[in-house]
């Protein structure tokens, strides 16, 4: 049997429900991302919440919220290589 990758939706449920969650500060990075890829059309797939991720860690300056992108963006791409 082939193991698939989990959907973003289960990745995102995994993660809130995992020790490596902290708090409001990245639930709401999160939930700003996930609407920014909802409201451009896209699925909420692994690859476009990275993207989305990337992004906006590439444009803030603000050391708080670049801590948030990364831990959101290692995350991520933990759970697209799993």
């Amino acid at each position: 049997m082939g193991h698939s990758a989990p959907s973003a939706g289960r990745a995102i449920t995994d993660y809130f429900n995992s020790p490596a969650f902290h708090g409001p500060q990245e639930s709401e990075l999160l939930a700003a991302i996930m609407t920014e890829v909802m409201r451009s059309g896209r699925t909420t797939a692994s690859k476009a919440m990275i993207a989305s991720a990337i992004a906006r860690l590439e444009g803030e300056v603000d050391e708080v919220r670049l801590q948030g992108y990364r831990n959101l963006l290692t995350l991520l791409l933990e759970e697209n290589n799993e």
